[in-house]
């Protein structure tokens, strides 16, 4: 009979010793609030256009996507309603170096 008695107070005192670690964590809510006052971000559009491609410029640099829906998806504001244009860029011209002729020597 002590034995059991003493189970029940061992079961009861580990219960007790489980709920006052588990009360002592620092709480959550400070991190809810964040979240919740966190604008809410669109929810996911599924592109399903047509294969259209367009010119899209996103952090100054421009790329071709499939069709406009995936330009906005990505972020990037259409600026042409067709492909970006893939010419290389032109290397600047080198200048032309003159042949360095030897100075003649003043005659003595």
């Amino acid at each position: 009979m002590k034995l059991r008695i003493l189970g029940y107070a061992a079961l009861v005192a580990a219960t007790g010793f489980v709920i006052a670690i588990g009360s002592a964590v620092p709480s959550d809510a400070k991190a809810k609030k964040k979240t919740a006052a966190a604008p809410a971000s669109s929810p996911a559009v599924f592109c399903i256009d047509p294969y259209k491609p367009v010119c899209g410029e996103k952090g100054g640099m421009k790329n071709t996507y499939a069709n406009a829906c995936f330009a906005r998806q990505d972020g990037a504001k259409v600026v042409s309603s067709k492909a970006c244009s893939t010419k290389a860029a032109k290397a600047p011209k080198k200048a032309k170096k003159k042949a360095m002729k030897p100075k003649k020597a003043a005659k003595q």
